[in-house]
């Protein structure tokens, strides 16, 4: 889930989950678990865990609302979700199978930590799978205690995990203003290579400019682990 400087040229963009998205999310849902997770579970507890001819759009719809969830993607099309609660729980985090290793996740998860500090969070937990661990590692979550959880009446291993929330950390927000459409036209062409070289940059976690319902207004989130980071950050580019 690390940067590619090789694909991630295509520019991943984070925003809120919408109605739109379900079909989308649940497909990514169930291509995760039953292709990326086999790798480490039995098809009995894919089976269980998947459970696809249980789950309908509605139901997930609402599931996803109320779990404040954020969709990425990527050219445009949907790639990953995740979601976190007002407690920093985060109940979801998948990508799909194509878009593996292209700086999803790590976008996601940015996009999550930046919402847990806005909202004054001292946490995020998450109950990660075999497959997510490694990655939830690699971002500074902690294995707080093995579980055996029951689903379908099959047992599944996970993990209990959990990430602190230092004050040192820098979370930046704003938004990118332009008075001409030959202005955003410049911004379309120049973004995803500026997402790119600044996601690249040391001490950033995350760095999102999201479109907004005005064409020449984005919203711009970045953040940091520290202020000597953002102290480091070239001034053009920001």
């Amino acid at each position: 889930m690390e940067l590619n400087q090789g694909t991630d040229a295509q520019a991943v963009f984070i925003r809120p989950y919408g109605q739109a998205d379900a079909a989308d999310t649940l497909a990514i849902f169930l291509a995760a678990v039953t292709e990326t997770a086999a790798a480490d579970y039995s098809p009995e507890q894919i089976q269980a865990w998947a459970r696809p001819e249980a789950r309908d759009l509605p139901t997930w719809h609402a599931s996803m609302q109320d779990r404040n969830s954020y969709v990425a993607t990527v050219d445009g099309a949907p790639a990953g979700f995740s979601d976190v609660n007002p407690a920093g729980y985060i109940d979801m985090l998948f990508v799909a199978p194509r878009y593996q290793r292209q700086g999803v996740a790590r976008q996601l998860i940015g996009r999550v930590e930046v919402h847990a500090r806005q909202a004054q969070l001292t946490e995020l937990i998450a109950d990660v799978s075999i497959t997510a661990r490694p990655f939830f590692e690699r971002q500074g979550f902690t294995v707080e205690v093995e579980q055996h959880s029951m689903m379908g009446g099959v047992s599944l291993t996970n993990y209990k995990m959990k990430k602190k929330l230092l004050d040192s950390a820098v979370c930046l927000s704003g938004q990118l203003v332009c008075h001409t459409q030959d202005q955003a036209n410049t911004v379309r062409d120049h973004l995803p290579l500026h997402l790119a070289l600044t996601r690249a940059e040391p001490g950033c976690c995350s760095f999102n400019v999201t479109p907004t319902s005005d064409p020449l207004v984005w919203q711009v989130e970045d953040y940091f682990e520290h202020a000597a980071a953002v102290k480091a950050h070239p001034a053009g580019q920001r």
